[in-house]
């Protein structure tokens, strides 16, 4: 709803009260949350391999710090990956990569991982670590 006047349908309300007191709901909101976790898992995991620190705690993102998000942006969509730059998701702090992982499959994950790697090498090589 927009932060101005407005109202809410009581059939909108009568809809959302039973969605949230029912145990169905509950099950599946449980089971997207295990879903979403161990996808993060499954990355933050292969990118620790690798030696790569990356944040991921609870979400569907997680966080990987780098020296050029440009750089890293860039060469990971040559691999076929889409990641974001962190700069419009922080308001202070060291620049990094938002890696959205609720639709990766965990069998991705150590590609991803070794692509963000190599990418991360030829970072440094190019534009100086």
């Amino acid at each position: 709803m927009l932060l101005t006047y407005g109202w809410v349908s009581h059939v909108l309300q009568e809809t959302a009260a039973g969605l949230l007191a029912d145990p169905a709901t509950h099950a599946l909101v449980a089971e997207g949350s295990a879903a979403y976790a161990r996808r993060r898992v499954a990355l933050t995991g292969a990118l620790g391999r690798h030696g790569i620190t990356a944040y991921g705690e609870s979400g569907l993102n997680v966080w990987v710090p780098v020296r050029d998000e440009s750089a890293v942006v860039n060469g990971l969509r040559t691999h076929g990956w889409w990641v974001a730059a962190g700069t419009r998701f922080r308001i202070e702090g060291p620049p990094a990569v938002r890696i959205t992982s609720a639709t990766l499959d965990e069998a991705d994950a150590p590609r991803l991982a070794a692509d963000f790697a190599a990418v991360l090498g030829e970072s440094e090589a190019t534009y100086g670590g």
